[in-house]
């Protein structure tokens, strides 16, 4: 809409710069005139020719400016015309990504349904074929992170019965202790961490192993053992956070801050 206001009143003012134009034209002429008249003298032959030439010259620059006026017009409506396809191109585009999305809800609802049915027809089959590993250990997993410890403990063992050397097998050991010490069960949390270590000493969770052993010796009012095992985290895993932890609790500082 703004270009073809624009384009209107350009239209408009093309008439209007023409006449403008004209009658500069003609207030020069009458400027060349007006000395020779008022000084009375006669205009020789080359005067008129001079200023025939100069007339000429402005005429010729008029209707230049003329033709680039009509160009630029005339590129003018091209330029709507394309704006204007354009714009049906995009509604078009639009109507048709609505369309999509339609019957992408279609689609999603109907394999939503399909999905179910399956469930239900594949459900009784489900007693008889045993959970996957990953499965077993995501279902304990989601019952610790819903806050059922009791459950979860169930769920962990389970797992480490039938996949004692699995991969998520120091994993599964590790929260029994945390679901142990959520419960504030010190011993129960102390012995569940001291599995690992004992089960998976080659875990990568052995430093975090070693600081929550650290915290139920200090429950169970042990100091002493709770010092000796931090200081022994800090001399095996040096640059673990949970050795800078283990300085913070015992006052020293690390060996790049002295």
């Amino acid at each position: 809409m703004l270009i073809r206001a624009l384009d209107s009143g350009f239209r408009r003012n093309d008439g209007d710069r023409a006449v403008n134009m004209k009658s500069r034209i003609a207030f020069l002429v009458i400027i060349f005139c007006l000395p020779i008249v008022l000084s009375g003298c006669l205009a020789t032959s080359q005067d008129m020719l001079d200023m025939r030439d100069d007339m000429y010259q402005l005429l010729t620059k008029l209707n230049e400016v003329q033709r680039n006026q009509a160009d630029l017009s005339a590129k003018m409506d091209t330029l709507v015309g394309k704006m204007d396809m354009l714009g049906s191109k995009l509604e078009e585009t639009q109507n048709r990504m609505s369309l999509l999305g339609q019957r992408l809800d279609d689609v999603e609802t109907n394999l939503s349904q399909r999905t179910g049915k399956l469930f239900e027809q594949l459900s009784g089959m489900a007693l008889n074929a045993g959970p996957m590993p990953s499965d077993l250990y995501r279902m304990a997993y989601g019952d610790f992170s819903a806050g059922k410890y009791d459950v979860a403990i169930a769920g962990f063992k389970a797992y480490l019965e039938k996949y004692a050397t699995g991969a998520l097998a120091d994993q599964a050991q590790y929260y029994i202790g945390e679901s142990a010490y959520a419960k504030s069960d010190w011993q129960g949390a102390y012995d569940g961490f001291d599995a690992v270590e004992k089960n998976y000493s080659k875990s990568a969770l052995m430093p975090a192993v070693r600081l929550k052993k650290a915290a139920c010796l200090e429950q169970l009012g042990k100091k002493d053992d709770a010092k000796a095992l931090l200081q022994a985290l800090v001399k095996d895993y040096p640059a673990s956070a949970e050795a800078q932890t283990a300085r913070e609790k015992l006052g020293i500082s690390a060996p790049n801050d002295k």
